[in-house]
C-alpha cells in the first residue's frame, strides 16, 4: 500500500459510515461515468435498494421548522370560498366512485 493511500484511510477514519458510503458512490460515480449504461444500471438498483432514514438526511440536509407559521401562505383567492371548493372536491369524489 503506498504512504498516500494510508495517509488517505486515515483520513476516513473519523467519517461516519453514513458519511463513508456516500464517498464510495462519489468515486464510483466518478469512474462509471464514462459508460453511460453502466451507470444507469448502478443508478437503477441504488434507487431499488433504498437508504436508511439517517443517510438519507445527511445528503439532503433538511430545514427544521420551529414555526408552523413560516409555512403559511395567503394564496386563497378571495372571491372563491372554502365552502364553495370543499362542495366542489366532494362532488367530484362522488362521480368517481
Amino acid at each position: 500500500m503506498t504512504p498516500q493511500l494510508e495517509a488517505a484511510l486515515a483520513a476516513l477514519q473519523p467519517l461516519s459510515p453514513a458519511e463513508r458510503q456516500q464517498l464510495l458512490q462519489i468515486l464510483t460515480q466518478d469512474e462509471l461515468a464514462e459508460n453511460p449504461l453502466t451507470e444507469l444500471r448502478n443508478l437503477s438498483i441504488q434507487f431499488w435498494q433504498g437508504i436508511s432514514l439517517q443517510q438519507l438526511r445527511t445528503t439532503q440536509t433538511p430545514a427544521t421548522v420551529h414555526n408552523l407559521q413560516d409555512l403559511s401562505a395567503d394564496f386563497w383567492p378571495q372571491e372563491d370560498s372554502i365552502e364553495e371548493f370543499l362542495a366542489f372536491l366532494q362532488q367530484q369524489r362522488q362521480e368517481v366512485s
